[in-house]
């Protein structure tokens, strides 16, 4: 026995309402209470999410308290994922790759600057991967609103975008107000020019950074909702 339009709709809305949104969470709750309901003796759906399905998880609050655990859990993976790339950059032939950062860090020097070189660099790996994101999250909006699922968003395409989020915002808040107003910006000049093993260790770390985070959105990202 498969649940009905209106048993889908019904424990679909139900989902919503206790706020649970994102796919992961909502698809393995939905799979949980649909398949106890169907090999239960129970007729009524609505019954038997109350009576049984409810109580077994402790309630709605049980049932966030799951989704913010499974959530924390897939920040940590995010984190991990990315801490695995970036390490094996420093092993063979992952080495190649550090290698040729540092050669165009170099090259882009020579042509740049310091400072243009510092602000290309950021904004290919900060901005490219941000707008990546953001159009992956449309992206995957309307592939749901199209095959109408009831959700919207995937729980580890926010973690991947809270985790260059933060970099974006460090980087505007030290571009837009501690270095004009508590250092000055002259003397960051002044001291890129002086020191400029700064600027290259600054822009070849940022590369890196890069290099770690499109790998992660090409293993870890969700674009579309593949439906039978």
């Amino acid at each position: 026995m498969r649940l009905t339009d209106e048993q889908h709709e019904y424990l679909s809305k139900y989902l919503k309402n206790v706020g649970i949104e994102h796919q992961e969470p909502f698809e393995e709750f939905y799979d949980h209470i649909a398949t106890g309901f169907e090999e239960s003796h129970v007729e009524n759906l609505k019954l038997y999410i109350r009576d049984i399905a409810q109580p077994a998880f402790g309630g709605t609050e049980g049932m966030l308290r799951v989704v913010k655990e499974q959530n924390k859990l897939r920040k940590s993976m995010i984190a991990k994922r990315a801490k695995e790339i970036f390490l094996r950059l420093f092993g063979w032939p992952g080495m190649l790759t550090v290698v040729l950062s540092v050669l165009l860090v170099l090259i882009g020097k020579q042509i740049l600057g310091d400072k243009y070189l510092i602000i290309f660099t950021l904004s290919i790996t900060l901005f490219v991967p941000a707008l990546i994101i953001l159009f992956g999250q449309a992206v995957f909006y309307f592939n749901c609103k199209r095959n109408k699922l009831p959700y919207r968003s995937n729980n580890l395409n926010h973690w991947i975008l809270q985790s260059i989020h933060l970099p974006i915002i460090a980087l505007n808040l030290g571009g837009n107000l501690i270095i004009p107003f508590f250092i000055g910006r002259d003397k960051v000049n002044e001291t890129l020019v002086s020191y400029p093993f700064i600027s290259i260790t600054l822009c070849i770390f940022s590369l890196l950074f890069g290099i770690v985070y499109f790998k992660l959105i090409q293993e870890k990202f969700t674009f579309k909702i593949h439906t039978t």
